[in-house]
Parts: structure tokens; sequence; C-alpha cells
């Protein structure tokens, strides 16, 4: 294989950021939801299986196609739980953005280097996953003895998405931080471990690396959307032990806040969550109070990514 690691994406949510549920009953989604699951290369034959478990711990026949959407409550949790267990070794990363953040805004800059209008949202929130995937991928490369690591990436086909302009703006990125002029580089792509050539699309339906990547965007989705039927069940709580973690500065500790989990833009989106989403992110180390602080709010006034992206002037 010429590529050490698989990232599998899929979404969960729309990209469109006006008339918003549940304020407006028949609108668009209030969360845009990318999740990543990641392997390493040689479990890629495995993955097969890890969906066929999934299948048959919730009474299903193997090598049939697993969809989140369609499980009954108690399949669901059983799906989670599945997918989190210590047989089937991986790390999840979930970005969720607060589309009410958004609203009113226009970014023509954004706009513009996605070619079409429908897709910055889009692309945005890949990006700000990818960062977290990339460096993720960098360090334990690092600490496996891995040189020059490489990155496949597989999306699943997503209706409407121009997917040659979302691989040129990755490109983009990958030029800019390799040179050092990304633009609003508060974090920033690791280029060393993508390619280009390794970015590629496919139908969910294909690939049990997709199925799984469903499963879990979309448990995350369903457990903060508060339209989804089934929102109080929250069973995204049973993925905790796969999401990404990173060391704190100290080194004696794990968070998997701002790594495997994401929701954004944490200092704009935390005075409009509801207690029961509050009390979700908390479970995956969230400080709210400190969010909710006036010192944190202080450097809020800064300009950040979130309100670039989401300004009328960046």
């Amino acid at each position: 294989m010429d590529y050490h690691y698989t990232l599998f994406i899929d979404e969960a949510g729309d990209d469109k950021v006006e008339r918003l549920k549940p304020e407006t009953p028949d609108g668009n989604s209030k969360w845009l939801c990318l999740g990543g699951y990641l392997v390493r290369a040689e479990a890629e034959p495995d993955l097969d299986r890890r969906r066929d478990e999934i299948l048959r711990a919730i009474g299903q026949k193997p090598g049939g196609v697993l969809h989140f959407r369609n499980l009954k409550p108690a399949s669901r949790a059983l799906a989670t739980q599945t997918l989190a267990s210590k047989g089937n070794p991986a790390r999840g990363f979930v970005v969720c953005s607060l589309k009410q953040t958004m609203l009113n805004h226009h970014n023509p800059r954004a706009a513009a280097a996605s070619g079409n209008p429908r897709d910055y949202l889009y692309n945005w929130v890949v990006r700000l996953l990818l960062e977290r995937v990339t460096h993720h991928v960098a360090r334990h490369a690092q600490r496996h003895g891995i040189e020059s690591p490489a990155l496949r990436i597989v999306m699943a086909s997503r209706r409407g998405h121009h997917f040659g302009q979302f691989k040129a703006y990755i490109q983009q990125k990958i030029n800019q931080a390799t040179a050092g002029t990304t633009w609003l580089d508060t974090r920033d792509i690791d280029p060393a471990v993508l390619r280009y050539s390794l970015i590629d699309r496919a139908p969910a339906s294909d690939l049990a690396g997709l199925q799984l990547a469903d499963v879990l965007v979309s448990a995350f989705f369903q457990s903060i959307e508060q339209a989804s039927p089934h929102h109080a069940d929250k069973v995204a709580l049973h993925l905790r032990p796969l999401m990404a973690e990173r060391r704190t500065t100290s080194g004696r500790q794990t968070r998997r806040d701002g790594e495997g989990v994401t929701f954004f833009p944490p200092l704009q989106a935390v005075h409009l969550l509801t207690p029961a989403q509050a009390v979700f992110f908390e479970h995956f180390g969230y400080d709210m109070g400190w969010l909710k602080s006036r010192k944190a709010q202080k450097a809020a006034q800064t300009f950040t990514q979130a309100q670039r992206l989401w300004s009328r002037g960046a």
C-alpha cells in the first residue's frame, strides 16, 4: 500500500443556514455534523467484519448495508456500543457546526474558494475535521516509527457537492500550509500526511468503512439535533471510548474536547446550547463554565476562525 491510514468521512444534517428547526418545524437542521472513522491501512480488510458484527448484534443478516437512520432505538444503542468496542480498534472524530451562529451572514471569500456557494460551509467543516485528523495521524506515526505517513481519505458521495472543486480546495490548503501562508491559521492542516491522489469518494452503501462513519456521525447528530425523533436517547455517549484524545500540556491527562469531539464555534455557540446539549458535550470534556467566563469571552473579541468565516468582511 502507498498509504498508512484511512479516514472514512460521512455527514449528518444539511448545509442550509435559513429556516432552522425546531423554530421552523419544516425547516432545515440546526446542526451540520461531519464525522471521521480513522483506521490503520492494514485494518481495512477487517471493516466488513466490523460492519457485520453490528448487523448481527441488531438481528440483521451480515453482508447487508448498515444505515443508522433506519435502526430502531435499541438497535442504535447496540450499534454504537459495538462500534466502540475494544475489538474494533479505530479513532473517531466529529465536528458539530451550530448553524444558528451563521444566520444572516455571508462570506464571499469562502464561497469563492469553494466554487459553489452552497459548498463553502461543508468544505469548511471538512477542513476543521482534517486539521484534527492530520495532526493526530502525524503524532501517531511518530510514536510508532512510521516515516513519511500518508493518509487516504474516502468521503461518502454527496448529492450536489462539487468533488473536483473540493479536492482543489484541499490542495490549496496543503499548499498554503506548506508555504506557511494559510488564511486564518489559528489551527492548520498538517500537509505532510495528505496526498491529492489519495482523496476519493464512494457511495456509502459500497463500503463498510463509510457505513461505520455513518453510525458515528449520525449518533452525534441525533444526540444534539432537537428535531431528531430520538434526540433524548443520547446514544453517542456510548462512543466516548472511540473518540480521539490529545495530551494536555502537562502530559499527564488526555482530553477529547476540541480533538475527537468538536462543537463549533465554542465561544459563540455555548450561549445557544440547551441544558441537555451542554451536559452532553461536558461528557466529552468541555468546560461550559470556562467557555462562558468573562476571561474566555474576552478572548472571543479577537477575530477567531469562526467569526472571520461567518462575517461579511472576511
